[in-house]
């Protein structure tokens, strides 16, 4: 089963979400087999309109699962999606999808890109944030092949060729594609001691 996880961190970014619950990326979702979509929206409002079309229920920590698609009452052949505002299992909800669509913040990038195996990475930078250093480290491990990298516009655009990069390609030749993302190094536990070690002329 194909899933996502959309995170925005502890900021605010409700065109990101907007645009996730949107009809068109919804269709997106459907069309390249994804069955999961896991969203955490931080302090933004649910849209509206998904409220209403779902008739849709948030619990007291803004917490709710719906099934959009084919067979919502049974659940069947459709995308479950679930919504809350933060968690404390980050981690463990990265490890469980393949793909995760973050904001631009250093944190929610190095545990996807740290996971074994890394996660494949789409980063959209809120574009309202002033100062926006966080578009620059994107921007930059973009180039550097650990990810890809979109902005809410184009997102519809990017979105299939992330999830599905050559759908007409057979089998083997798709999973070779798929290595597309150059793998990011593991966290060395040991350089700190070891520049200390040096410095104070330890041996």
């Amino acid at each position: 089963m194909s899933s996502v996880l959309v995170t925005v961190g502890s900021t605010l970014f409700p065109a990101l979400t907007n645009k996730i619950f949107s009809p068109e990326i919804i269709s997106i979702f459907h069309s390249n087999g994804v069955e999961r979509l896991v969203v955490q929206y931080g302090r933004a409002d649910v849209p509206i309109s998904l409220l209403r079309a779902r008739n849709l229920k948030l619990d007291g920590q803004g917490k709710a699962s719906i099934m959009i698609g084919q067979g919502e009452e049974k659940g069947e052949g459709g995308l479950k999606v679930d919504l809350f505002r933060f968690t404390d299992e980050f981690e463990g909800l990265v490890r469980s999808c393949e793909y995760v669509i973050s904001h631009a913040g250093s944190g929610s990038i190095l545990t996807a890109l740290r996971m074994t195996p890394p996660k494949k990475l789409l980063v959209v930078p809120n574009e309202s944030l002033m100062d926006n250093h966080q578009a620059e480290l994107a921007n930059k491990m973009s180039e550097e092949g650990y990810l890809m990298l979109s902005n809410v516009e184009d997102l519809a655009n990017t979105l299939p060729s992330f999830l599905n990069p050559n759908p007409h390609l057979d089998v083997d030749v798709k999973k070779e594609d798929e290595e597309r993302f150059k793998l990011f190094p593991q966290m060395d536990r040991g350089r700190f001691k070891s520049i200390l070690d040096d410095t104070m002329g330890y041996e």
